[in-house]
């Protein structure tokens, strides 16, 4: 009879596990975005913005003071959370030129982004968070050197086939701040107006806050079965 208990436990203990991992195997994430008012509805937007974006080329660095990219919600509260962005903005006050960036060689830059819509994608992988923008066709950023020597051929138009960036996620509520790190690019050497001196590639890197109309946006990454 004492064999009998230990058995009997035993397949109770294993059958316990076994609905345990099917539990498991069955939950999914769920991540959330949320602002002071809550759950941060469909059609309302929440902007990234990043004060030290910088781009490191052959040719050296070119950084812009202020980036913000607005994101139209579309999907909140799912495995997977979608949006749309129409517009990005990089600019500056270098050399005293309204909105332009620099680069280490003391040229200033203008930029112009393009292939909107940029649609966003935010999911879980492995407990990180992960941000992907994704464009039309690809993500375009136009470069404007603002440099007279080189005529009306002053431009560098630059691809990307996405841009990632990771954030932490919690099972409880944490501001969302998302992290680019060498984030590749390449230039379009057939864009009409290109200049000689445009680096062929590059990485980008940034810090990106998050906010709305009422303020500091929130992430949580919940298990729902």
């Amino acid at each position: 009879m004492h064999r009998i208990r230990l058995f009997g436990l035993a397949f109770i203990a294993v059958v316990g596990f076994a609905a345990t991992s099917a539990a498991g195997a069955d939950a999914k994430t769920v991540l959330t975005l949320s602002d002071a008012a809550g759950k941060i509805g469909t059609g309302d937007v929440i902007t990234l913005e990043s004060t030290d974006l910088k781009a490191y080329t052959e040719a050296g660095i070119w950084e812009c003071e202020h980036n913000e990219l607005p994101i139209g919600i579309g999907t909140n509260g799912a495995a997977k959370d979608t949006g749309l962005s129409g517009e990005e903005h990089s600019y500056g006050e270098f050399d005293g030129i309204p909105g332009a960036c620099q680069n280490t060689d003391g040229i200033p830059l203008l930029f112009q982004a393009d292939g909107f819509p940029w649609k966003a994608k935010f999911t879980v992988r492995a407990g990180v968070g992960e941000m992907a923008e994704t464009g039309t066709k690809r993500l375009t950023l136009i470069q404007e050197l603002v440099y007279p020597e080189l005529g009306e051929k002053n431009k560098c138009e630059y691809e990307f086939a996405k841009l990632v960036s990771s954030f932490a996620v919690n099972s409880t509520p944490q501001p969302l701040v998302l992290e680019t790190r060498e984030q590749e690019y390449k230039l379009n050497s057939k864009y009409r107006d290109t200049a000689s001196v445009c680096p062929k590639s590059g990485q980008l890197t940034a810090l990106w806050t998050v906010t709305d109309v009422n303020g500091v946006v929130s992430v949580l990454d919940s298990l729902a079965p």
